[in-house]
């Protein structure tokens, strides 16, 4: 089943703003971590205007035979969000 995945931060609270946030963005996304939870991206978009007032979001398809599997994608970090939807 395919299930889109997107996530929303503020543009001052990007991750790939600090190194440690560049580690878990590699981390996350890794081929080791995503086969791990059973998952498959099909495609990924993400929007990172350099405004800091805005928003970054990202656009994840994701297949997987569970929703709760796309919560692997989830960051661990305040001021963010990440909702699957079938």
């Amino acid at each position: 089943m395919l299930f889109e995945a997107t996530h929303t931060h503020p543009a001052a609270m990007c991750p790939l703003l600090k190194p440690e946030g560049k580690a878990m963005i590699k981390q996350l996304f890794s081929d080791e971590n995503v086969k791990k939870a059973g998952i498959k991206i099909a495609a990924a978009y993400m929007s990172c205007p350099k405004d800091t007032a805005a928003d970054h979001k990202g656009f994840f398809t994701i297949e997987t035979d569970n929703a709760e599997k796309v919560k692997v994608l989830r960051p661990n970090d305040r001021g963010s969000e990440t909702s699957p939807t079938p």
